[in-house]
């Protein structure tokens, strides 16, 4: 194995002309199938990868062309492939017959396919902000859930530009309407998350809650950012903040820069 080779070019390049021409017309018969796959030197020989997946490798010897599809490409073309000398995931081709070009176009779609189906099987589908917030409350065992469940009906009943979603793995609620460009660093869009941290407490946090008047001293805290935060205990102190909590939202979204 030749370790100072980097590319497919200078393995071929290293070979007399009548094998070169052989390589390159097997590169050229992967290439020519799937022109999305990457090119690369693994193990020291050609190599071919595709969705980050090894597809297949060939290489040069004395006497025949080395193919490695691994077991799987070999396995599912037995019968085309029992005519040539194989080992464990690989075929050789003797240089003094026809390299089957079109056999191996169909084992490298084969491979292809192989590594789509495990890239599709293997990737979680991304949840909706409403699946995702479902699948929260669904799992959520907090002694104050009710309080927490209240609490998201009277956010979301305020405006229809509130947003929910989970963000810093808790409930958040944003501004889902349109923005002037911002450094996502400032949370201009996000309105208020929960923080459950506690089991006797829900805390709610306005992340910009300082730009808010609150005259009526329902937000509290003095943080060296523009944090705002209110407590609710009981469904008793939900309902006496309502009013509260409701005119807080609101005022945000007069803030926003739209």
């Amino acid at each position: 194995m030749n370790n100072t080779i980097k590319t497919i070019d200078e393995y071929i390049a290293n070979f007399p002309e009548d094998i070169q021409i052989l390589l390159e017309q097997i590169r050229a018969t992967i290439i020519e199938k799937l022109p999305e796959a990457e090119q690369c030197i693994s193990y020291g020989m050609p190599a071919f990868k595709t969705l980050g997946k090894p597809l297949v490798y060939f290489a040069a010897f004395k006497n025949h062309i080395g193919f490695y599809a691994t077991p799987t490409g070999h396995k599912a073309f037995a019968n085309e492939l029992s005519t040539y000398k194989q080992g464990k995931g690989s075929v050789q081709f003797p240089l003094n017959q026809p390299i089957p070009f079109n056999l191996i176009a169909q084992i490298v779609e084969f491979k292809h396919n192989e590594n789509l189906s495990k890239t599709t099987k293997n990737k979680n589908p991304k949840l909706s902000n409403q699946e995702q917030v479902t699948n929260y409350l669904n799992k959520l065992d907090h002694p104050l859930k009710n309080v927490v469940e209240e609490l998201r009906k009277i956010v979301l009943a305020t405006d229809t530009e509130i947003g929910e979603q989970i963000k810093w793995n808790s409930l958040s609620f944003y501004y889902t309407g349109t923005m002037q460009a911002f450094d996502p660093k400032e949370y201009k869009r996000d309105i208020v998350v929960f923080n459950l941290h506690k089991k006797d407490v829900v805390l709610l946090v306005f992340p910009t809650g300082a730009k808010l008047s609150n005259n009526t001293g329902f937000l509290e805290g003095q943080f060296t950012d523009s944090r705002k935060t209110t407590s609710f205990c009981t469904l008793t102190e939900v309902k006496s903040k309502e009013k509260d909590l409701q005119a807080s939202l609101k005022e945000w979204l007069t803030k926003v820069d739209k």
